[in-house]
């Protein structure tokens, strides 16, 4: 038996290097982003490095372009002259678009790699300790629901795959059922994770029941939300008092006010690993990133501009504005001042840029370790306000109104004694934007609610170097808007999904 334990290593890898790609093929491609034994950090066994390694490397794509080009592009958020984003900024994608099929692919790998690590866990559950056996499970189960969520919101019905090595052309499952699968996922998660994180930044108990908090909200199931989120409030994560770092400062990463976050490696030698979002935000020729990148190819809309309320501590963390002074910047240089010449909005982005290799020592070509967070604590607190609006049009619910406060005064900004739906939104717009919420929270908000907001919106750009000509654009999408299309490559391979959705058998 000692003699079993000690191969036990080197056979599990061998079995997930086989098997891992086995239920990607419908996709018209691998998972581009399997897991090697170089990948694996450190860990009680084989399996808990696996799982540590889900916490990055196959969301890679998704976080690469396709989590802001869909949740803050494609809803007005940000603005590009560059050509890739170009349906997105225009709310007009088509099947063919690279980046809606790489953040399709990148979800299924998701899910692909979260089914292989329970495959193998479950084959060898005798042999595994009970900890490792249920972290391994409950992990994927917690990953693969996120994936599912993403892809739900994104794309409609899409096919359920539920295990390791499943028919290689499924049918895609109708909504309703693709929630109810996340959300016995996430129940799973919530019963069997540790009720605080072995290790900083890994999920546990309560992560998950923010998470399962935000698909209730989804589905306006407004009781359901506020219940767990009152089992996370006052509890172990709580609003950090400087805004900034949590998008700008890799040694800040897994704050108190983080629940959930992808956790990027910058390597220099390794591709994959790390966060890119700094090479596509840096103002161009600014010398900020010390390198050949940073190319300012998102920009802040003069929408999302002109809804920062004066004297908001969050706008010069969040987008850089005529005379901005960023002495962490160019530090060698004596800091960075922006000037309105950089943008044809007259602003650039300012989150999740981190600096130079001049000043850090992870920072490589397109590569920083700053991490991407998905849920933080802000959106538990913004998430209860919104439960208790209750779909209703204004609330003077003292609950709903400390919660909303409480992010307000971090921002510096008045409290207010009702809370209106549109007051709650916009919070919402100026607390995450860029960070891939916009476009879901316009969705709850409905189909015509949500086309009267963008159609209002000013997306376009000034023409002159004083940025004082305007060029105005606005969008009004199509009915279809709250549904991209699956990707034509998938369909190519998998005629199937052009069918009718079909109840998902969860017997």
């Amino acid at each position: 038996m000692k003699n079993y334990f000690k191969l036990l290593p080197i056979l599990i890898l061998v079995a997930l290097l086989s098997i891992v790609s086995c239920s990607d093929e419908f996709l018209d491609a691998p998972s581009e982003n399997q897991l090697t034994p170089s990948d694996l950090p450190e860990g009680i066994t084989p399996f808990d490095g696996i799982a540590e390694s889900m916490y990055f490397k196959p969301w890679f794509t998704f976080n690469d372009k396709f989590l802001i080009a869909v949740g803050d592009m494609y809803a007005g958020n940000a603005f590009t002259f560059d050509g890739a984003y170009q349906q997105f900024k225009e709310a007009q994608v088509t099947s063919q678009n690279p980046i809606l099929t790489e953040g399709y692919v990148s979800l299924f790998s998701v899910i692909d790699q979260a089914n292989n690590l329970m495959s193998l866990a479950e084959g060898r559950k005798d042999e595994l300790p009970e900890a490792s056996y249920k972290n391994s499970i409950a992990i994927s189960r917690f990953m693969r629901a996120n994936a599912y969520f993403y892809l739900v919101r994104t794309f409609g019905a899409v096919p359920i795959v539920a295990n390791a090595g499943s028919a290689s052309q499924p049918k895609r499952n109708i909504i309703e059922d693709v929630y109810t699968f996340i959300k016995l996922d996430l129940q799973y998660a919530i019963e069997n994770l540790p009720e605080t994180s072995v290790k900083r930044g890994y999920v546990n108990q309560t992560v998950a029941k923010g998470i399962l908090a935000k698909v209730h909200l989804t589905l306006n199931e407004y009781a359901e939300c506020a219940s767990l989120i009152e089992e996370v409030m006052g509890g172990q994560y709580s609003l950090i008092q400087d805004y900034g770092k949590m998008f700008s400062s890799p040694e800040d990463n897994n704050s108190s006010e983080s629940l959930f976050a992808l956790q990027w490696k910058a390597i220099a030698t390794q591709w994959g690993t790390q966060n890119t979002n700094q090479a596509y935000i840096v103002p161009a020729g600014s010398g900020i990133t010390g390198g050949g990148d940073g190319w300012g190819v998102y920009l802040p809309s003069i929408s999302l501009q002109n809804d920062f309320e004066n004297g908001d501590l969050r706008k010069k963390h969040t987008i850089m504005t005529d005379g901005d002074f960023y002495p962490e910047l160019l530090s060698s240089s004596g800091g960075f001042t922006y000037e309105k010449i950089y943008s044809a909005t007259a602003a650039n982005f300012r989150k999740y840029i981190v600096g130079s290799a001049a000043e850090r020592n992870d920072v490589f070509f397109m590569k920083t370790s700053q991490n991407t967070i998905i849920l933080r604590y802000s959106d538990i607190l913004l998430m209860y306000a919104e439960a208790k609006l209750a779909g209703g049009n204004s609330t003077t619910d003292g609950a709903a109104l400390n919660a909303y406060n409480e992010v307000r005064i971090r921002a510096g900004l008045p409290i207010k004694t009702i809370l209106t739906r549109d007051d709650l939104f916009k919070e919402r717009r100026i607390e995450f934007a860029l960070e891939g919420q916009y476009f879901f929270d316009l969705k709850r908000r409905g189909l015509s609610e949500a086309i009267a907001i963008i159609s209002q919106q000013e997306v376009g750009f000034y023409s002159d170097d004083e940025r004082t000509i305007l060029v105005s654009t606005m969008i009004t999408p199509g009915s279809n808007y709250f549904e991209l299309p699956l990707p034509q490559s998938a369909i190519d391979t998998n005629p199937s999904l052009t069918e009718p959705p079909v109840p998902y058998n969860f017997n």
